[in-house]
């Protein structure tokens, strides 16, 4: 099993759980509600899984017994005064929170390679720029293809609960920084009034085994990008 470690710094929670932690038990009645009774079970113990790693990052950033419900588009709402993400695949959890002091939005993603899905995604999820950097190294192309696609997943976790704007695949360009290990993106459509068309940002990658684990912070307003 794969370790991942907290990519953010002090004062925020960050958290990873594995079916070794799935019970669900250990989720709020309010939460357990959330849940169909007619989820599948892969369901089931994806969500638990995301509520666990969801308290555990809390606690972290010392908040206690507070339930993560979700909004209309299936997003976690976090207590007030708090932005966070939470990720899950094959078994693995991801949960980061923060105080709204230390970030104004959470991204992260988690995708396990899968070559036999690299068509179906190649057209949706990237720009012709990206799509070329993809098939520069046809050793690395999966990867490649990945990286884009889980980078953008997280972008869209961190704009969505600020501005309840939509970013579609292609409403993000995203270049790749060799000796940052980590992505520059450029929003190619507004995103809200904080964030116009235009605006820049990082979105940090890590390669781990057969994963790709992509996180993005943006600054609090106000304050420029880092």
């Amino acid at each position: 099993m794969i370790s991942i470690l907290s990519p953010f710094g002090d004062g925020f929670g960050f958290s990873m759980k594995t079916f070794d932690d799935y019970a669900d038990g250990a989720l709020y009645p309010q939460e357990l509600e959330l849940l169909s009774p007619k989820a599948v079970q892969k369901r089931r113990v994806e969500f638990c899984l995301g509520r666990v790693a969801a308290h555990s990052a809390l606690k972290k950033i010392n908040l206690y017994n507070l339930p993560v419900l979700k909004g209309n588009n299936n997003e976690p709402l976090w207590p007030s005064g708090v932005v966070g993400a939470i990720s899950h695949c094959d078994g693995i959890a991801l949960a980061a929170v923060a105080p709204k002091e230390k970030a104004a939005g959470i991204g992260i993603d988690i995708e396990i390679i899968d070559p036999q899905k690299i068509d179906d995604i190649a057209k949706e999820v990237c720009t012709r720029r990206e799509l070329a950097w993809v098939n520069k190294r046809i050793d690395q192309k999966f990867e490649r293809m990945f990286m884009i696609f889980s980078a953008k997943e997280s972008i869209f976790k961190a704009f969505f609960p600020l501005t309840s704007i939509f970013l579609d695949f292609l409403d993000a360009e995203l270049v790749w920084n060799e000796d940052k290990g980590s992505f520059s993106g450029d929003l190619l459509k507004s995103a809200g009034r904080n964030y116009a068309k235009g605006y820049t940002f990082e979105v940090g990658c890590r390669i781990i085994n057969n994963y790709i684990f992509t996180f993005i912070r943006l600054p609090p307003v106000g304050i420029g990008n880092i």
